[in-house]
């Protein structure tokens, strides 16, 4: 009898931690980020951190496939699907500004995506004159596959661009860090560095609650290494903390 007692607290204890965890993610109820007593805090961009009232779910593949790579971060971002998302993305990020208006992608991409609910694109430049853009692709239910079915890696060769590298990109945030798909390409002259991943804002990942896919591109002006490390900065300023949380199960 005991034994059973035992058994049975465990197993209360882990599903109240599992619906706790459940509420942190999909309610927001999460603290602003503070710094260490003992010396600055890690945070990279910590005026962006305060503000990150808002949790999302990131991951390097989808649809009903979870990932090891699985990650919670905070944004200060509302990045719910809806078709005015872009009107709360911010038009400064760090040395990043966005001067020209947004572009919706071609009708070669609404019919690849089966009319998805957002589809645009947003560029951005420092003082250099170094450009980067930002992509997102978002639709629910059925449609939301299309997201998977086509990819970096697989639309840019149908454009005349040769695959040059593949492979999955860390990007460090604080003491943690969180991993996406890294694309490289060349066509002509240019060779371009893509990442992209998939973000929801429903913990569990359900297709009718939306399904972001997200996008940042740049050409290389000088080295991979340079252009991913602006692109990975500009990551940073959006999701400025990786949350301790892991899924149970």
């Amino acid at each position: 009898m005991r034994r059973d007692s035992a058994r049975y607290l465990i197993v209360v204890v882990l599903l109240l931690s599992a619906l706790g965890a459940w509420l942190v993610i999909s309610q927001g109820l999460v603290s602003p980020p503070t710094e260490s007593v003992s010396g600055p805090s890690e945070m990279s961009n910590p005026g962006v951190a305060d503000g990150a009232s808002h949790v999302v779910i990131v991951d390097v593949e989808g649809w009903y496939r979870r990932t090891s790579y699985e990650r919670a971060l905070a944004t200060a971002v509302d990045f719910g699907l809806r078709e005015d998302l872009f009107d709360g993305i911010p038009r400064v990020l760090g040395r990043w500004q966005s001067k020209s208006g947004d572009w919706p992608m071609s009708a070669a991409v609404t019919k690849w995506y089966d009319d998805p609910e957002v589809a645009v694109t947003r560029g951005y430049s420092d003082d250099d004159g170094s450009r980067l853009f930002f992509s997102i692709i978002g639709s629910r239910g059925g449609k939301s596959f299309h997201l998977f079915e086509h990819t970096a890696l697989t639309c840019y060769p149908g454009s005349g661009w040769r695959i040059a590298d593949v492979g999955l990109e860390s990007i460090e945030i604080g003491d943690s860090s969180v991993s996406v798909q890294r694309v490289i390409t060349e066509k002509n002259q240019l060779r371009r560095v893509t990442l992209y991943w998939y973000l929801w804002t429903d913990p569990e990942r359900v297709p009718e609650n939306g399904v972001l896919s997200v996008t940042l591109h740049a050409d290389v002006a000088q080295s991979d290494e340079g252009t991913l490390g602006a692109l990975k900065e500009f990551f940073r300023l959006l999701f400025p903390a990786v949350m301790p949380w892991r899924r149970f199960g």
